[in-house]
């Protein structure tokens, strides 16, 4: 059965993406797999002298103990505990988040930032590092998203008319009618030089990539996918957050890169921007690997 991987490390941003990862899987009727990394200290001499450190196996039923207990806190019977799965695995974190997601894996979800990332940035390095690399799409899930409970009624997907766009569309498409979440398609048109506009040159420009925007959206309609489509003028990053406020979206999803300059980075700057935003959960769908 396919599941959902949720990555915890104690943290609040963790046990938040836990909650929230959690109500996907049951919405969907999926699995939950929680995943948590460890590593011996570093530096295991210390001015008292050598500590002793438990073995391998000892150290990882302490942790799987705690870990049940604190799923136990923060999940309760839901989802049932039959269907969660908790991998507790050596080494360092992004490596292993990255080796549990499997074929199986319909969507990971990690908190913006762990215990070991400095308080200073918005987006963890294990969590991009998960997001630049994961076979599957990723959702960042921030301090400030409100899971108790978790709202999941209005989605926002980004399409540019690139190959990712499209990508994540279709994951759009396929998550949207299994959360009963009402799908808004938004598309951000670069504004133009206000000096160099003709009268009514604005909501020409508007229609005519609407109008575009209805193609690429051929299909959700093929599928019968009801959905609505927002066209805003300005630069991705504000305009498709503006498009979340005003629709109180739930969840935000775009391609890992659209049609920005540089096609060699694996995060693009929007994806990247809207990831370390925190307000509400962002979903990253990864090029093909």
């Amino acid at each position: 059965m396919d599941s959902v991987l949720i990555a915890v490390d104690g943290s609040k941003d963790s046990r938040i993406a836990l909650r929230w990862g959690a109500h996907v899987a049951t919405e969907l009727g999926l699995r939950l797999k929680v995943v948590q990394a460890w590593q011996y200290p570093s530096d295991a001499i210390l001015s008292i002298g050598r500590i002793e450190l438990p073995p391998p196996d000892l150290a990882e039923e302490h942790i799987e103990a705690q870990l049940r207990l604190l799923l136990d806190h923060e999940l309760g019977s839901d989802p049932d505990p039959e269907r969660i799965d908790i991998e507790v695995a050596r080494g360092p974190a992004a490596d292993v988040l990255l080796r549990a997601i499997g074929a199986d894996t319909r969507m990971a979800v990690v908190g913006s930032r762990g215990l070991g990332g400095f308080k200073g940035l918005l987006l963890g390095s294990v969590s991009r590092q998960v997001i630049e690399h994961a076979a599957c799409p990723v959702t960042v899930v921030g301090p400030a998203v409100v899971v108790d409970p978790v709202h999941l009624e209005t989605m926002v997907v980004a399409i540019d008319g690139s190959t990712h766009g499209a990508r994540a569309l279709r994951f759009a498409a396929a998550l949207a009618p299994g959360v009963n979440a009402k799908l808004v398609v938004a598309h951000a048109l670069p504004a133009t030089a206000s000096d160099q506009r003709e009268i009514g040159e604005p909501r020409r420009r508007l229609d005519a990539r609407r109008d575009l925007v209805e193609e690429w959206c051929g299909p959700l309609r093929e599928a019968g996918i009801d959905h609505q489509i927002v066209v805003v003028e300005g630069d991705a990053r504000s305009a498709l957050l503006e498009v979340a406020h005003d629709r109180e979206a739930d969840l935000l999803v775009v391609g890992s890169r659209g049609l920005g300059p540089v096609a060699k980075l694996l995060l693009g700057s929007v994806a990247s921007s809207l990831a370390q935003h925190g307000e509400l959960p962002v979903t990253i769908v990864p090029s093909a690997r």
